[in-house]
């Protein structure tokens, strides 16, 4: 049984939902798309409007997708995110929901590492929407102060384009929150809001959204509703059962199609020695 397993069956998350859990222990091979998935002439996005942004990402940060792309941490991304491509050969998968059930369990770090990597070697356009809009973080995993987003957004006549940020050369788009809202219900449920995320549906293959926590706020309903799934990461020895039943309650319809287990205590041996040694092989090969 892997430990991802274990961690949902300790949480006794069967007994209400039953997520498709991506378990690490297979290893489904990705795809990339030879031609973008996207029609330009239905998005009305001012993609020439958009900065370029360049991280000043720390090794500490963790985000390990930009700093350390050839760790055993990186590879755990690259595999989650071949799971997900396979997965969306089956059903609709397109705006995904990064949560967990109480603050402090690693979504951020979560969402930011495989939105870098669902980005790399794709002609895939992929968008990382911070939809936390009341403790905004994005900025700090990237090494900026602070970043204008959906907060300034709603405050001015102005199109999205102006807000949006191209992080380097990869094929990633960022939205962040921006200021601190105190009730981003309104803005997420405003008529224009609505309409903003029509078009960035219509204008992005992957949309990774960066969203608040299970408990103890509301915000989290509107993601879920919106989004086609949802990815619960749990920290291991921090997650208690009950507050993850009790968030998960509060969803008129989880999505849940897996749990990531963060910061677990020992990594599987034997998966470790494969990784070498078919990296070794193919280091070899070159």
């Amino acid at each position: 049984m892997s430990r991802v397993y274990e961690a949902l069956r300790r949480s006794a998350l069967e007994e209400g939902v039953t997520p498709t859990v991506l378990d690490p222990n297979t290893f489904l091979s990705s795809s990339t798309s030879d031609e973008p998935v996207i029609d330009e002439r239905s998005t009305g996005m001012a993609w020439d409007e958009i900065k370029s942004l360049l991280p000043a990402v720390r090794e500490e940060s963790r985000v390990v997708t930009l700093t350390a792309g050839n760790s055993l941490g990186a590879e755990k991304f690259r595999l989650l995110r071949a799971r997900l491509r396979n997965l969306r050969e089956r059903r609709q998968l397109q705006k995904l929901v990064i949560t967990s059930a109480v603050p402090d369990e690693g979504k951020t770090l979560m969402a930011m590492n495989l939105a870098v990597c669902l980005a790399k070697n794709t002609k895939e356009r992929v968008l990382l929407l911070e939809g936390d809009l009341r403790k905004p973080v994005l900025g700090e995993y990237l090494g900026i102060e602070s970043l204008n987003g959906v907060g300034e957004w709603a405050s001015v006549d102005e199109p999205v384009s102006k807000f949006m940020y191209r992080l380097d050369d990869l094929q990633l788009w960022i939205l962040p929150a921006g200021a601190a809202s105190e009730n981003p219900v309104n803005t997420l449920q405003s008529s224009r809001f609505v309409e903003l995320y029509k078009r960035l549906s219509a204008s992005f293959d992957w949309i990774i959204i960066d969203a608040p926590p299970l408990l103890p706020t509301a915000d989290i309903s509107f993601w879920s509703l919106q989004a086609d799934g949802l990815l619960l990461v749990v920290r291991e020895g921090k997650t208690h059962k009950a507050a993850l039943q009790k968030g998960l309650e509060t969803l008129d319809n989880p999505k849940v199609i897996g749990v990531v287990l963060n910061d677990a205590r020992e990594v599987q041996s034997s998966y470790y020695s494969h990784y070498y040694y078919q990296g070794h092989k193919h280091s070899s090969a070159k």
